[in-house]
């Protein structure tokens, strides 16, 4: 079954690999960077790439996205362990335990999908996880594989097209896919959908109100491509000030809560039904 993964692949998103922060600067010439992409692809890729600067396709991968069955799991006071595979490698994901916010565990046998950049120690490569997801049907699993051939053809077919800075500033900030089931393609704008623009009930609560507001307000927009900051902006007027949207954006970043999709003007939530 994993082994038929060894030679596809899929779409990637884009998100900040920058530090957490609660704060965020959003003054000018002072925003925080946070459009890292962050790409599909098979666990033998990352095992293969060198110490430092890892590319696809000739684009460099700020993060990447693999999914594998868990053959160990460890945990400690400060960090669990997971030891995935999926057919082309094995690799450790390690993710660190914040006090007081506990992570899903996920033992032997289980299928997840892992968000997160690339270590290597002592000669050895380790992923560091800031997301890890259950993959709960075999459809799931299957997409990821169309997403990382998906990914790899777009890449290259874009490096084709479009040369010098604007290609690397386009493929820095754009995404060619939904990494978590969101739709393929390029451009458009967002609209706010159906659950009315004022409601702001938070799903999630990240212990300050204009993160979960934001985070909320995101997550409800169903446009394939995000929702645009100047329309989120126009929600939240006399709610919350510019300067605290772009502070909530920043963290929710960071945090890989969300990330950016067409440009660096477009969001979606990392964590889609």
């Amino acid at each position: 079954m994993w082994s038929s993964g060894a030679t596809q692949g899929g779409g990637f998103m884009n998100t900040s690999i920058s530090s957490p922060s609660g704060g965020g600067s959003g003054g000018a010439g002072g925003k925080a960077k946070r459009a890292q992409n962050v790409v599909p692809c098979l666990i033998e890729e990352v095992l293969r790439s060198p110490e430092e600067g890892f590319s696809i396709e000739g684009t460099e991968v700020g993060m990447v996205k693999l999914v594998g069955r868990v053959n160990n799991f460890e945990k400690s006071a400060t960090k669990s362990s997971y030891q995935i595979e999926d057919g082309s490698g094995s690799i450790e994901c390690i993710q660190w335990m914040e006090e007081g916010h506990p992570e899903p565990e996920y033992g032997e046998g289980s299928t997840v999908k892992v968000i997160g950049s690339i270590r290597t120690q002592g000669e050895k490569k380790h992923i560091m996880a800031i997301k890890i997801l259950e993959v709960q049907s075999e459809e799931e699993k299957d997409f990821h594989a169309l997403e990382v051939a998906y990914s790899h053809l777009k890449l290259k077919q874009m490096n084709a097209r479009i040369g010098g800075d604007m290609g690397g500033s386009m493929l820095a900030n754009s995404m060619m896919g939904g990494s978590f089931g969101g739709g393929a393609g390029m451009g458009g704008g967002a609209m706010m959908g159906g659950g009315g623009g004022n409601s702001f009930a938070a799903s999630s609560s990240f212990g300050n109100k204009n993160y979960d507001m934001v985070y909320a307000q995101i997550k409800r927009c169903p446009d394939e491509h995000g929702i645009n900051l100047g329309v989120l902006s126009n929600e939240f007027k006399g709610k919350m000030s510019k300067q605290e949207m772009d502070n909530a954006i920043d963290w929710l970043s960071s945090e890989g809560h969300i990330y950016s999709t067409v440009d660096d003007e477009h969001y979606k939530v990392t964590d889609e039904d």
